[in-house]
């Protein structure tokens, strides 16, 4: 069933305490969709939550810069260390997509062509594609996931196209001026344009959150009007319950694991009111 407003919880996977505001999130509030972390330690308790969810929508969010790749550094010496960690941030594969774009994408496809099959291997059926950091916006990195979308027959991947004036005008609050999302927020519509230009790339799903990413609350989900060209929207937010995290801080690699934002964004998608705001 195609939903009109996609509710989507990134990082399924990242740790104990995000896993069970995804799957509370999902049974009890508006929660409709997530996307795996396949390649993390708490993946495979995500896995096992997922069977008894089968209305929940997972997606793989593609991993290019946190913790163990799935193939070897021999394999994606780009992306990796001799360890076979990640080793890049979006800027550093940004300039990569520079320097040297043709082993890039060869190599990115590979890396997520992995956890495709990694995914696949454990019974999920992937509903999308999209990546941690967005990653996936960066040219060469888009080209690889676009390949694997149509090879894998997986309907959808997310597309950053949210016009940031829009959505502040929208927004009462002025904290996308003091964290840096207007930054983001213009980066990433550049990596749009170029995608569209280079691959001709539309898509048909509006996307809601980069000036609001990780601080969406109640108040910021208010009669979100979906542009008349797009047939539905996808909202990003990333719960948590940190109270549980730090009860594992041996597995904590990302302070945000722990910020209290992700209780918010929880509290918010157990709001289930908040499936009535998009017109």
């Amino acid at each position: 069933m195609i939903n009109k407003v996609i509710f989507n919880a990134d990082d399924f996977g990242i740790s104990p305490g995000v896993n069970q505001a995804i799957a509370t999130a999902h049974k009890q509030g508006a929660l409709n969709s997530t996307s795996i972390m396949i390649t993390l330690k708490w993946a495979e308790q995500a896995v096992d939550m997922a069977k008894s969810m089968p209305n929940l929508n997972i997606g793989l969010h593609g991993n290019l810069t946190n913790q163990q790749a799935v193939l070897t550094h021999r394999e994606i010496p780009l992306l990796t260390d001799e360890y076979g960690r990640f080793k890049n941030g979006f800027v550093k594969l940004a300039l990569l997509n520079l320097l040297h774009p043709i082993k890039l994408k060869r190599q990115a496809k590979a890396e997520i062509e992995a956890q495709i099959k990694k995914a696949v291997a454990c019974g999920i059926k992937l509903s999308h594609l999209d990546s941690h950091r967005h990653v996936h916006m960066i040219p060469a990195i888009f080209k690889a996931f676009r390949e694997l979308k149509i090879q894998y027959n997986i309907p959808r991947m997310r597309f950053i196209n949210e016009n940031p004036l829009r959505t502040i005008a929208q927004t009462s609050s002025k904290e996308w001026l003091q964290d840096g999302a207007w930054l983001k927020s213009l980066i990433l519509c550049g990596c749009a344009v170029l995608d569209k230009l280079l691959y001709g790339y539309k898509a048909d799903t509006y996307f809601y959150s980069i000036i609001n990413t990780c601080k969406v609350s109640r108040d910021k989900l208010h009669k979100i009007k979906i542009p008349d060209q797009y047939t539905q929207v996808e909202v990003m937010l990333h719960p948590g319950i940190p109270e549980v995290d730090k009860q594992h801080m041996e597995d904590v690699f990302d302070d945000n694991i722990l910020k209290d934002w992700r209780s918010k964004e929880y509290a918010c998608l157990m709001d289930k009111s908040i499936e009535n705001e998009f017109i």
